[in-house]
């Protein structure tokens, strides 16, 4: 015998899911509206193969609603999931339930909480950067990818140790990979050669820059900095000529500084 949930019991409901040991009696119509993987499901004239999904037979109502097992879903997962789709309702994204938000979102195709959950993870990423691109390469969210791959690239040896590191997929993984080893490539073709005067003496930009990273290849952040406000850079006019060396660098979307600026890694070519 299940439990009806307090909230998700609708009189007036057409169909009844049921997890662990809690009963929803929900619409057909808002489910369909809102998940194509419901909409699919009730358009098939037989039982569902999907192994997740059982179609029982309801012997305890003389209306006979047919009744939905959601085989592996925690009826805390289904409540959150459906107070997201109903307007009477209300649950917000939080980094405790995104990545469950997400796998909901994923395997019932409800497009409107993977929107959410994207616009969470992009406007919160400094927040969890690591997570926020682990999530974007899961759930194939180009934006979020895009802009917390510029903070990981410009850490990415700190990033690459983390035991976390692993979870990305091989695409992701290589992607990082190339971005990085491409700026380091062009960061020498863009120093080659350039040099400023300081105390009356030739300063190579190679050995300047080589003087003032505390890793082997400095930073993407850095270097943008230097030439925004080292005085000395800034009467080489270097900002036009490193957008033709260093591809795919920019500053973040949502910070108001424009000096320091970030390469990053496209989830899609």
């Amino acid at each position: 015998m299940s439990d009806k949930h307090p909230i998700h019991y609708y009189d007036d409901g057409d169909i009844l899911l049921k997890a662990e040991n809690t009963s929803f009696l929900l619409h057909k119509s808002i489910l369909s509206l809102s998940s194509e993987f419901f909409k699919d499901l009730f358009k098939l004239s037989k039982p569902s193969a999907n192994e997740n999904v059982k179609f029982v037979e309801n012997k305890s109502s003389d209306t006979s609603i047919p009744t939905i097992e959601l085989h592996g879903e925690t009826s805390e997962s289904i409540e959150r999931m459906l107070s997201f789709i109903y307007p009477n309702s209300y649950v917000k994204v939080t980094w405790d339930n995104v990545e469950d938000f997400l796998r909901l979102s994923d395997k019932f195709m409800i497009n409107k909480i993977t929107k959410h959950c994207g616009d969470f993870l992009y406007e919160n990423i400094p927040q969890n950067t690591f997570f926020a691109l682990r999530m974007a390469d899961k759930y194939s969210l180009p934006e979020v990818f895009k802009e917390s791959s510029k903070l990981v690239l410009d850490d990415l040896e700190k990033y690459r140790l983390d035991s976390d590191y692993n979870k990305l997929s091989e695409k992701a993984k290589l992607k990082l990979l190339d971005s990085w080893v491409n700026y380091a490539i062009s960061l020498n073709k863009f120093v080659e050669g350039k040099s400023f005067y300081f105390n009356n003496r030739v300063v190579k930009l190679k050995d300047h820059f080589a003087g003032i990273s505390t890793t082997p290849v400095l930073k993407p952040s850095k270097l943008m900095e230097q030439i925004k406000t080292n005085a000395n850079l800034r009467s080489l006019k270097l900002q036009d000529d490193c957008g033709k060396f260093i591809k795919n660098y920019e500053p973040l979307k949502n910070n108001s500084s424009e000096n320091a600026w970030y390469i990053f890694a496209a989830l899609e070519d």
